[in-house]
């Protein structure tokens, strides 16, 4: 029940911050938000502790440059807790847009 509200919350802001776009969060939208110190204290009531908004970018995109709903809300739930969560979340953030690059390089290799 408590991460169900948790997932609420965090699909509230994901609507909030993307307002009318097209359904994705870019880093100037997400610097802009973040830059915001009401924002900030919002999300240090979801016990997120968001030092800058590029590393927050960075773990939560996949690779594209955008950040999507269900990269936005698994991201989070991720990263909720202590700084050396996020840590951990960061490296593996890092390992899935390593993973993405190269795909998209030999999937364009075979193509090619």
């Amino acid at each position: 029940k408590n991460r169900e509200n948790y997932v609420d919350k965090l699909e509230s802001v994901f609507s909030a911050i993307t307002g009318d776009s097209d359904g994705f969060i870019t880093r100037e939208r997400l610097d802009t938000v973040l830059s915001n110190p009401r924002a900030q204290a919002y999300f240090q009531t979801l016990d997120l502790d968001i030092v800058e908004s590029e590393a927050l970018f960075r773990m939560l995109d996949n690779g594209d440059g955008v950040i999507s709903h269900e990269e936005f809300v698994d991201g989070i739930v991720r990263c909720k807790g202590p700084a050396r969560a996020m840590e951990q979340v960061a490296i593996r953030s890092e390992i899935k847009q390593v993973d993405f690059k190269i795909t998209k390089l030999v999937n364009a290799l075979q193509e090619g």
